[in-house]
């Protein structure tokens, strides 16, 4: 038999939210203590908001504590203004070797002067940067899936100027109306 209490432990079981996700706001709510996010991975699930740490339920990447590893995003138009007003500019390709020579797939090439570290061994050669840490850095990739973690990755170990290029390099063509940056900055093989 179903009594009163029972009713209303049901209904609240039934009604209840699990801590662990809420939709993302654009301020914290100290109620929550803590915020995490997942570490970017290009996906939608980088814009929700965790109470504790673990790992994005979507992706399965490893929660960050929110505002820590901030940077930027910029689109390819904004990084030609950004190339041509900065000439201590720094261009972090995070792709494989043979993705930056434009032998793998998509045959995107790469940016003119940009250092390759690929991201699978960028903490293990974080060293190699450390003269840019107080320099603008804007790191790309083919689709915007890896840059955002590298870029993550570099302002939480104190890179304090990193912006990512959304879209990466399969949108630079379509992405990007000044013709003369477009087709100079881009090295092709």
């Amino acid at each position: 038999m179903l009594t009163i209490h029972s009713l209303f432990l049901l209904l609240a079981l039934l009604f209840a939210q699990p801590p662990t996700s809420r939709p993302a706001t654009p301020l914290h709510d100290p109620a929550y203590g803590t915020s995490y996010v997942c570490t970017p991975c290009g996906n939608d699930c980088d814009a929700e908001v965790y109470d504790k740490p673990g790992n994005c339920r979507h992706c399965g990447m490893a929660l960050v504590e929110k505002g820590k590893g901030a940077f930027t995003n910029v689109t390819p138009g904004e990084l030609c203004g950004l190339v041509k007003s900065n000439k201590d500019l720094v261009l972090l390709d995070v792709r494989t070797p043979e993705e930056y020579q434009g032998q793998d797939r998509g045959r995107y090439g790469h940016f003119r002067n940009a250092i390759n570290i690929p991201i699978d061994e960028l903490e293990r050669r974080i060293g190699e940067l450390s003269a840019y840490k107080d320099r603008e850095i804007v790191v790309y990739c083919s689709h915007s899936q890896r840059s955002p973690q590298a870029s993550q990755l570099l302002a939480a170990k104190g890179f304090k100027r990193v912006k990512n290029m959304s879209g990466g390099l399969s949108t630079w063509h379509d992405s990007v109306a000044d013709a003369d940056c477009r087709n100079n900055l881009l090295v092709k093989k």
